[in-house]
Order: C-alpha cells, then sequence, then structure tokens
C-alpha cells in the first residue's frame, strides 16, 4: 500500500474502543490486542491485492470483530478480480497461523500469545469463508452463484444467510449467558455480522449492468458461451428481466402474450440498447414494436 496519505486511510471505530474496554474488565485484554493485530493484517492483504490490480483503498475500518477494507472501484472489475481481493484475507490468515506454528519450536517466544495468534487466524480464516453477507465468502459466493441462478436470487440468498446465521448466534450468546456464561466474542460477532447483512444495499441490477459493460471484453477471452432462452410476458420491463440475466450466458428472449404465443424475438443487445434509450422501466413488448 502506498505510504502517502496511510494513516488517513485507517480508522478504528469507537465501538472497538468499548470491547477493549470490557476485554480489559475480563482479563482478556492480550487476547484483544492479538484479535486487533489479526483482523488488521487480514484487511490489509486484502488492500494489497486491491492495489496489485491498480485499484485505490479509500479507507480500513476495524471493527469490535472484525474490519471492511472499502476498495474504490472494486464492483466494476472483473469477477475473478473481485474473487481474488476477496480470498486474499482468509488464505493469509491460513499462511500465518501455519508459518506461526513452523516458528514455535524454533523460536524462543511466549506460548500464550502464539497460540492465541494461531488459533484466531484459523478461526477469522474459517469463518471469513462462510457463504453469508458481509462475509468474504459471502461475495465467492454471490459470484460463484450468479452464473447459475443470476446476480438476484444470488444475492438473496447470502444476504439471507447472513442474517440468519446473526439470529442463531446471537440466540446461542443468550442461551449461554442463562446459563452463567458471558460469551462477549460471540455477542459481537453476531452483532457485527447483522449489521453487515442488514445494511447491505442491494447490487444485483448493478452487477449486471456492469456484466453487460464488460461483456465484449471477456468474450474475448472466452470465446464460447452458453446460449440461455428466456421466455417473457410482453408487460414485462427490461429491469425484471435483467434480475434473471446470468454471467458468462448469452441471453435470447421469446416475447409472449398473455395466451403464451409468441410475437417475436429480442436479444440481450435489443435489451441493452432499451436500457440506454428508455430506461430499466420500458416494457420488452414496447421494445420489440419500436425496434
Amino acid at each position: 500500500m502506498n505510504s502517502t496519505g496511510w494513516c488517513r486511510r485507517f480508522y478504528v471505530h469507537p465501538l472497538f474502543v468499548l470491547a477493549l474496554l470490557a476485554y480489559s474488565l475480563t482479563g482478556h485484554l492480550e487476547r484483544m490486542l492479538v484479535a486487533f493485530a489479526v483482523v488488521l493484517m487480514h484487511e490489509l492483504s486484502h488492500a494489497l491485492v486491491a492495489e496489485s490490480y491498480g485499484l485505490r483503498v479509500e479507507r480500513i475500518e476495524i471493527w469490535p470483530f472484525g474490519g471492511i477494507a472499502k476498495i474504490d472501484g472494486l464492483g466494476s472489475q472483473d469477477p475473478e478480480v473481485e474473487m481474488m481481493v476477496a480470498v486474499a484475507g482468509p488464505l493469509q490468515n491460513f499462511l500465518l497461523a501455519a508459518l506461526a506454528w513452523s516458528l514455535q519450536g524454533r523460536v524462543s517466544i511466549a506460548g500464550g500469545p502464539v497460540h492465541e495468534f494461531i488459533a484466531l487466524n484459523l478461526g477469522l480464516g474459517v469463518l471469513n469463508l462462510l457463504p453469508v453477507t458481509p462475509l468474504d465468502g459471502g461475495r465467492l459466493a454471490e459470484v460463484y452463484l450468479s452464473r447459475r441462478i443470476g446476480h438476484a436470487r444470488a444475492e438473496h440468498m447470502v444476504r439471507s444467510g447472513g442474517l440468519w446465521l446473526s439470529r442463531g448466534l446471537m440466540a446461542v450468546s443468550m442461551l449461554l449467558l442463562a446459563f452463567g456464561r458471558l460469551p462477549i466474542a460471540l455477542a459481537i460477532f453476531s452483532a457485527f455480522l447483522y449489521w453487515g447483512a442488514r445494511g447491505r444495499q442491494p447490487l444485483s441490477t448493478y452487477w449486471t449492468l456492469r456484466d453487460l459493460a464488460i461483456r465484449s471484453a471477456r468474450f474475448q477471452r472466452r470465446p464460447i458461451w452458453a446460449l440461455d432462452d428466456l421466455a417473457v410476458r410482453a408487460t414485462t420491463p427490461v429491469s425484471q428481466v435483467l434480475e434473471v440475466m446470468r454471467p458468462l450466458h448469452y441471453h435470447r428472449i421469446a416475447v409472449l402474450d398473455a395466451e403464451l404465443k409468441r410475437v417475436g424475438v429480442l436479444y440481450e443487445e435489443d435489451l441493452v440498447a432499451g436500457l440506454h434509450r428508455e430506461g430499466p422501466s420500458v416494457t420488452v413488448g414496447k421494445l420489440l414494436s419500436s425496434r
């Protein structure tokens, strides 16, 4: 990462300070500091890989049980670039855990912090591979699922998974609390997960438009695509058709009337032209009649 203005890109959320105080009062300050270092290195790995692709890192935020690397222009990149940036964090966690494990018997260092470092790296790496929003695995799952069920359904599944997982973890936290245990880390993580999934803005239409914008470049690299046939009622707006379109597929749209009779055929370039000319609310029937 470039050193110019680096400090301005680093942000520690006030809730982290409260969590630090809570861990200090319960005698777990050392663990919290190790966790801070692990999360920081996790987010830095995202940032370094992003900058290797020429992207600009706006800010790295550290929360009580996680972090966010805000990367300008990542959403406009090829999905393979997104996947490389997303997987960089968990991969780095596993590599650091393996390195610490291999060195602990050769270097004279305190065993407690090292064991904590290994456990936290493994835990953070595994947790971030869960296929739910807002974790790294959630973005990987979206890219994978969108090629099979479209961006809208993939986004809904991954976001819903994050919300349900957060609720389940919070219920477990309350159950443990009822039995006299204080699961601070679990409660904080469930709250972070809920906040990230709940606050995620719908982006499926944007992802589809992004795919349409870079299709010609991707077709140059992969010259054979699957053909998707869609049967669409004439009164359906283009925006709804975009929701079911899949990356790396070429789409042919059979336009049907209310009696399921075909009135014509559109191709995805017709949808794109109509989208730019008349907006997402234009119906496929109108596009067909004005072609």
